[in-house]
């Protein structure tokens, strides 16, 4: 799936569990398993998919391609995590590709420290709020047929990967509208919708008075930060407060009064 490479008899294809066992993924799932080369699928290993496929954007194509080819049917039983895993490389390819400096060290910005876990459960939160937006919509209106979406009409503006990047968003799109049985450009307007709600502008972090400049690990604000639903940073833990129910008086109970 990765390789494209075809299966044949000395080179069989394998079980590749898009989330691994070792973060969450169960061994027979079969929602998150996918087939894959045994070179490719010792290759990622624990690996999260979304560094995996960055590594090499072609791969993402090739998943992509995968998932537009089955059925409707087969399409809907994939667990909404594929595609929020698939549209968050897309979504990081895409940041990485349009700044000035090499997109590889985008990349490794970006996917420093907990930004990458932020970045992909804010990727699910979109998928699954704009599936559940045109679940709402159908049932209020009558939605027309799934229409197709030319890569060309996406508008990806990312340099050396736009390519790559309108025929991934033109496939994702497709496959989606497939899957939610709803026009593409409902989905993209809602995945749109979505995204921007997930971004926030950073407010400058006031340094405490007499504490040092704020590092980089402990924050990660730097022009746009991506919100999490029930994502707080700790500022502490509060001592919790034992309270004497006998409001200190010794003794043990059940004993009788002294004479």
């Amino acid at each position: 799936m990765y390789c494209r490479a075809p299966a044949a008899p000395d080179r069989p294809l394998t079980r590749e569990h898009v989330i691994p066992q070792a973060r969450g993924g169960r061994r027979k799932d079969a929602r998150i398993i996918v087939p894959a080369c045994a070179d490719c699928n010792h290759r990622r290993g624990c690996q999260e998919v979304v560094l995996f496929l960055l590594a090499r954007p072609g791969r993402i194509l090739a998943f992509l391609e995968y998932l537009s080819t089955l059925s409707p049917d087969t399409a809907r039983q994939i667990d909404v995590r594929v595609f929020a895993e698939v549209y968050a490389a897309v979504w990081l390819l895409a940041e990485s590709s349009a700044g000035g400096e090499p997109w590889r060290t985008q990349v490794r910005r970006l996917c420093a420290g907990r930004r990458l876990h932020r970045r992909r459960y804010a990727a699910r939160r979109i998928v699954t709020a704009a599936a559940v937006r045109i679940e709402r919509a159908r049932d209020r209106h009558a939605v027309a047929a799934p229409s197709c979406l030319l890569p060309v009409s996406m508008g990806m503006d990312a340099g050396r990967h736009a390519p790559t990047l309108g025929r991934g968003m033109a496939t994702l799109i497709g496959t989606l509208s497939l899957v939610w049985d709803a026009p593409a450009e409902q989905v993209l307007r809602e995945l749109e919708r979505e995204r921007h709600r997930a971004h926030r502008t950073a407010e400058p972090r006031r340094a405490r008075p007499g504490a040092g400049p704020v590092s980089d690990d402990e924050g990660d604000e730097d022009e746009e930060v991506v919100s999490l639903d029930g994502w707080k940073r700790r500022r502490g833990r509060k001592r919790r407060v034992r309270v004497d129910p006998r409001g200190g008086r010794s003794g043990a109970r059940g004993r009788g009064r002294a004479a």
